[in-house]
């Protein structure tokens, strides 16, 4: 392994409850669908507000009217992660091992499905600066396709100039740990801190190379 590639939401930072939360909100204001557990596994997290938007209010959503509610989403979820005390840190061990990374210049970035202006909120929240570079994030633009295409791991090693078959992807969702095998990354690990999607994911076989729950030992495993 030679670079790392951090998805964010429910890997770096445990916010999927709020993010679910956030959804549902939204779901239940426009549409009649239901949010099974098997949509929030496979359709909502990893996947692009364009492509839920679609697949859960109408497929004849408008760009305009996808930005709009992909707005009103966001701007739910940011107000719900501000109002919690219980989403002020990065996931357990995780700042650990970014000081690692940093300290041994192991090359490393975010390529997360989430759009430009969440990413810019939780490089404030969480002060990412300190270990990343902002010019070699990946978020989603709608310039490529989203989670599980390879596109966006493909962009991110490249802009850490790192091979593909040198990194090491680190994943929640179902749809993330498709891209990074269509993108033929050499380590894929999944992270599922409370054993919810352990079964699916080995019996599939999305995380060849573990599925942890938290960061405390990452270190000693993989670096």
């Amino acid at each position: 392994m030679k670079g790392i590639i951090f998805d964010f939401n429910g890997t770096m930072f445990m916010d999927s409850d709020l993010h679910e939360a956030a959804w549902l909100y939204l779901i239940q204001n426009y549409s009649n669908k239901e949010m099974t557990k098997e949509d929030i596994l496979k359709n909502i997290h990893g996947k692009t507000n364009d492509v839920i938007l679609r697949h859960f209010i109408s497929q004849d959503l408008s760009e305009e009217e996808i930005q709009k509610l992909s707005d009103e989403k966001e701007a739910y979820y940011r107000d719900s992660v501000l109002a919690s005390s219980a989403h002020k840190e990065f996931t357990k061990g995780l700042l650990e091992v970014l000081d690692y990374l940093k300290r041994e210049k192991i090359p490393m970035t975010i390529a997360s499905a989430s759009p430009k202006i969440n990413m810019d909120f939780y490089f404030d929240y969480l002060n990412l600066g300190k270990w990343f570079d902002y010019k070699k994030m990946v978020y989603h633009t709608g310039s490529f396709p989203g989670k599980p295409a390879p596109d966006i791991f493909l962009i991110a090693a490249e802009k850490i100039g790192v091979d593909p078959q040198n990194c090491l992807v680190i994943e929640d969702s179902y749809s993330g740990l498709q891209a990074a095998h269509n993108a033929q990354i050499g380590t894929i690990v999944a992270i599922d801190p409370e054993g919810k999607n352990r079964a699916v994911f080995a019996a599939e076989g999305l995380a060849p190379d573990g599925i942890i729950e938290d960061f405390s030992t990452f270190i000693p495993d993989y670096l």
